[in-house]
């Protein structure tokens, strides 16, 4: 298994699991459950997506895509 993601954002880490998940690839999101503890600490990087290691270069294909604005919504429909 191989981190291809460490942040914070809960939303986006979500958002890139279920990407990869509907690429097929077997993806762990480790840290979810820290998120309710935290409270007012200042807490960065605690969420972590990692995948086999096989499928690292299709998982950092989709984050560079997601990056790039290549899943972004039409706002026109």
């Amino acid at each position: 298994m191989i981190s291809v993601y460490r942040g914070s954002d809960y939303f986006e880490a979500q958002l890139l699991t279920g990407l990869m998940e509907q690429e097929g690839l077997r993806v762990f999101l480790q840290g979810a459950a820290l998120q309710g503890g935290m409270g007012d600490l200042p807490a960065l990087g605690h969420l972590s997506i990692t995948v086999n290691d096989a499928d690292q270069a299709r998982a950092e294909e989709i984050i560079a895509a997601y990056e790039n604005g290549d899943y972004s919504l039409d706002e026109t429909n």
